[in-house]
């Protein structure tokens, strides 16, 4: 045993407790070096073989879905098509060969329409295609698997993937896709109209909604509440409107609403998104769009699963500032900020609490580590952020603010008085090794869950992740609930999942300190390594409607 650790291979070299600690990344780089150039060095020594069983193998995987079912899935034209094109682009990064329908394919009592996405067998990667789309199913209650246990990419995504065992779909005519091309689609939904025409961003569940509300930031907008019918045509809750203003007399602020309707049309269709002209205001309620600044949260450990949250921002064009400990001990924090995401990471009363350690703990930039303190530097890496930190927060809220949490930093909120008669709790009785189950959302016409099509949808449940108890006084503050049942396992390792009937998996607190701000609590985890994309949404519509509720 080494640093209390015991000794194994991907450890390292033990470090007795009385020696100054030298093993570092480097020495994991070097193991990884040589177990490639040992493969090189076995592949020189044996050409011919490795040539041979790499044939055999991508014959096999070609042949195994021409001689058995499934031979093909589809992927069907759908409301949203923004997430199935971003499933379609991580299948071919990975080799898999992808077309589309050029013609209406018929396969038993179903027809999918052109541009359909089709995955078919008799390619080279068709089992690693099959792997990620089927269903995982563990029929052994005593397996044990390290990590996820299921991972089919149609539920990750809420997206319909249908597996097709008819031979006949390999005949289906296709286009092989080359690059996803995203291209929505402006609808004219005026008709007769004398009055005011507006622009509508039509909310069908896309994660880039978000990136439109961020890129045309300065652009107002409001939020429809409610869904709402014009000309027979249906927008649905949470759809973005834009004013314009139509009249035989032209001046320049009606040509600058001109201008705004051009450019939000044209990046709402370069990310894929529906917009329409409709005539009149909306017939239902809505609210301001306000774009919020956000702060994203990070002890100085445990940094990993946040690091997804900073990676999906990133990518959908978020912008955040990265704050510590010692920016929330400063307070303040309503001068900076509307909105601080406080996610999967440890942040109960007893880290928030703990003192420095009799050591300081540096993570600076220096001679000797020059590539440090790119995203923030301390000269203590040790203790949290404190009393002081902890009222920065809860003056935070008393301002209007919004602070969001996931995973275990939901106890932020529960261990400091905000979540009123909300705890967490674990399962019992439950072996779930990170499945795909379905849950049921509780409050259809929240925020949160603008652009979801089904009350029932699937979500990602963590490897000992807990559920919250709620008492009666929080039962209205309910959002979504886990369905339970084994029949609400979609994919994956989950005995026991009766006992998930009911459980609160996310909750809204309003008024969380003397009547202002609001908290939100997941207690799974909605942002997970890029997989469940289905349940991004559910953070993203509550950072674009971050005071409305």
């Amino acid at each position: 045993r080494g640093g209390g650790q015991p000794r194994e291979w991907y450890r390292g070299i033990p470090v007795p407790s009385d020696m100054p600690a030298n093993f570092t990344r480097r020495n994991n780089t070097n193991y990884m070096q040589t177990a490639v150039l040992s493969a090189l060095q076995l592949t020189s020594m044996f050409p011919n073989l490795i040539v041979e069983n790499f044939y055999v193998k991508t014959r096999n995987s070609m042949t195994a879905g021409l001689d058995a079912a499934p031979h093909a899935y589809v992927i069907p034209v759908q409301r949203d098509m923004t997430k199935p094109a971003e499933l379609v682009r991580i299948l071919k990064v990975q080799g898999i060969e992808v077309g589309r329908l050029t013609a209406p394919a018929t396969v038993g009592d179903d027809t999918y329409p052109a541009g359909s996405f089709i995955i078919k067998a008799g390619q080279p990667y068709w089992r690693l295609a099959k792997n990620l789309l089927e269903k995982q199913d563990y029929p052994d209650p005593a397996l044990r698997t390290y990590d996820d246990s299921g991972w089919s990419m149609g539920h990750a995504f809420n997206v319909e993937v249908t597996e097709i065992a008819d031979r006949s779909i390999l005949d289906a005519p296709v286009t092989l896709v080359q690059t996803v091309q995203l291209a929505g689609t402006t609808h004219d939904w005026v008709g007769t109209c004398d009055g005011p025409v507006h622009s509508v961003v039509l909310h069908y569940g896309s994660n880039h909604m978000v990136t439109l509300r961020y890129r045309t930031r300065h652009v107002p907008m409001r939020v429809t509440r409610e869904s709402f019918t014009t000309a027979g045509h249906d927008v649905p809750a949470g759809s973005l409107v834009i004013g314009r203003v139509i009249g035989s007399a032209r001046s320049s602020t009606v040509e600058a609403l001109d201008q705004q309707h051009a450019d939000v049309t044209r990046i709402a269709r370069e990310l894929g998104l529906d917009t329409a002209r409709i005539c009149g205001e909306p017939t239902v309620p809505t609210h301001d769009a306000d774009v919020p600044r956000i702060a994203v949260y990070s002890n100085w450990s445990g940094t990993q699963e946040l690091g997804w949250y900073r990676h999906a921002f990133d990518q959908f064009e978020i912008p955040y500032e990265l704050i510590y400990k010692e920016r929330v001990a400063a307070g303040h924090l309503e001068r900076d900020f509307d909105v601080i995401v406080m996610a999967m990471q440890n942040v109960s009363r007893s880290q928030v609490m703990a003192p420095p350690a009799a050591q300081p703990s540096p993570y600076q930039r220096s001679e000797k580590y020059r590539f440090l303190g790119m995203y923030g530097e301390t000269a203590d890496t040790s203790g949290g952020f404190g009393e002081a930190g902890a009222r920065a927060i809860e003056q935070f809220l008393e301002a209007g603010r919004t602070l969001i949490t996931t995973g275990q930093a939901v106890r932020f909120p529960i261990e400091f008085g905000l979540a009123r008669s909300v705890d967490t709790e674990s399962v019992q009785g439950l072996n779930a090794q990170k499945p795909l189950v379905q849950a049921e959302i509780v409050k259809t016409t929240h925020p949160v869950f603008y652009g979801y099509e089904q009350a029932i949808i699937p979500v990602k449940f963590g490897q000992n992740q807990s559920v919250f108890r709620v008492g009666v006084a929080d039962e209205a503050n309910v959002l979504i609930r886990y369905v339970g049942g084994q029949d609400s396992v979609l994919s994956g390792l989950a005995e026991g999942a009766d006992t998930l009937r009911g459980r609160a998996f996310a909750i809204d607190i309003p008024e969380a300190f003397r009547g202002r701000g609001r908290v939100l609590m997941f207690a799974g985890n909605p942002v997970y390594r890029w997989q469940n994309h289905g349940e991004f949404n559910m953070v993203f519509n509550a950072i674009v409607n971050w005071n409305d509720r």
